[in-house]
């Protein structure tokens, strides 16, 4: 922590009436490299609208909007605004199967088919002796530890024909809407695995069959018991699966951004299939929230499971979540974690174990950080290292993750450190 740099800086204020580093400072707060970025990237036509927020040391330090959350309406993005965040769901889900591992009506070790049957007879998708495709029993049961890390040999069906089973999922269209989690669950379970459970790391629909066994043990649907659970108690007010009528006037669109770096419009925020409650509660991506609602949840786990004297979590659960729980020689069959990026898999999110010089300094990644993203360029950090954590929400489909997510982080970090280092000097 920053104890000997307050008192430091204490000792300068009363000698003297020079200024601080805010670098170094953990009272002040810079915000103008992060005002001009985020500025910057609405004027220059880089995104359309952007918010987001900075806590470090208990308190929030920054917090801003820049441009537009409705384009075709000139609507400006506001602080209350609702924000589609998709796959930063999971870290919300996993929490809440974190809390019932804590309650022990749920076992990391438990095969998921104890509480979802048809898991009893999936199966593995291999090449036979003959190169030709064939379907074989798993060595090991999937586990709820499996789904957790994305290491059960499930699919998504939203990365193209990178695999025949790949494939599979995709033309499953298991996220339309208009079906129950369990249905959807079910059919998830008839699909074989594109590997064994247990021997490799694939982005997949784990988190959603972690959401149906939500529903199982506790007897309702995943929103009712998240909302019990997580929302409830943490004040979490705008958070749900669906948008409520006296949120909509607040719900952002969503765009795509083309090949030429412009964006078309792709879900307007006034008509969308949010608004309605169309049965499928997607624990892997189904929610929408706010940047104050994301920022009660990143704060409550920056703590160490407890916010406003609320705990949801033992801090030795939430540190077991921001631990790496996957191997660095595992293969990672996506580029995002594992390899070079300095990063392996906790619970629910990615975990930074090692950062470079220039990680810190380009990406402000840093040992310890845990957190994910959401397909609509929504993400989120948390640095319990450095006691701060960091939200930024945007609002479009695109091939890649944004400059701006990696600008944003690293100029946070060049404020949050507690090290008292300068970032962009310890990289030189």
């Amino acid at each position: 922590m920053k104890h000997w740099l307050l008192a430091s800086t204490f000792l300068l204020a009363a000698c003297s009436a020079a200024q601080t580093d805010s670098r170094y400072d953990p009272v002040a707060f810079d915000p103008a490299p992060l005002d001009a970025r985020l500025s910057e990237a609405v004027k220059s036509g880089e995104v359309i609208g952007v918010s987001a927020l900075v806590w470090d040391e208990g308190r929030e330090v920054y917090n801003a909007q820049y441009g537009l959350g409705d384009r075709e309406r000139g609507t400006a993005v506001t602080e209350d605004m609702v924000w589609r965040i998709y796959s930063m769901t999971k870290p919300m889900t996993s929490a809440v199967i974190m809390q019932l591992v804590e309650e022990g009506v749920v076992s990391l070790d438990d095969p998921v088919s104890k509480f979802i049957p048809s898991f009893a007879d999936v199966k593995v998708a291999r090449l036979g002796a003959n190169g030709a495709p064939e379907l074989v029993a798993p060595d090991r049961p999937v586990t709820v530890e499996h789904l957790l890390t994305h290491t059960a040999g499930l699919g998504y069906g939203i990365f193209g024909e990178v695999s025949p089973t790949e494939t599979m999922y995709a033309r499953a269209e298991l996220f339309k809407p208009g079906e129950s989690l369990e249905a959807k669950v079910d059919r998830i379970a008839a699909l074989p695995l594109l590997g064994q459970p247990g021997e490799q790391w694939f982005y997949s629909a784990s988190i959603d069959v972690l959401g149906r066994i939500i529903e199982v043990v506790d007897g309702v649907s995943l929103g009712e018991a998240m909302e019990a659970r997580l929302f409830g108690p943490l004040g979490m007010t705008e958070t749900s699966f669906r948008v409520r009528p006296d949120q909509k006037a607040r719900f952002v669109s969503n765009y795509a951004i083309t090949p030429d770096g412009s964006f078309v419009l792709f879900e307007d925020g006034q008509s969308s299939p949010f608004l309605d409650d169309n049965g499928f509660q997607s624990g892997g991506g189904g929610l929408v929230s706010t940047l104050g609602d994301v920022a009660k949840f990143a704060e409550a786990m920056t703590r160490g499971g407890e916010l406003g004297g609320v705990r949801i979590l033992e801090e030795d659960t939430v540190a077991t979540m921001m631990s790496a729980q996957t191997s660095p020689e595992l293969p990672y069959l996506q580029p995002w974690i594992g390899g070079e990026t300095g990063a392996l898999f906790g619970y629910g999110g990615s975990v930074q174990v090692a950062a470079t010089p220039e990680q810190q300094r380009e990406a402000g990644r840093y040992p310890g950080q845990w957190g994910w993203s959401g397909a609509a360029r929504t993400t989120f950090y948390m640095d319990p290292q450095n006691d701060a954590f960091g939200v930024i929400l945007l609002q479009f489909f695109g091939a890649e993750d944004p400059q701006l997510h990696d600008d944003f982080q690293a100029l946070a970090l060049e404020q949050t450190r507690d090290d008292g280092v300068d970032v962009a000097a310890a990289s030189e």
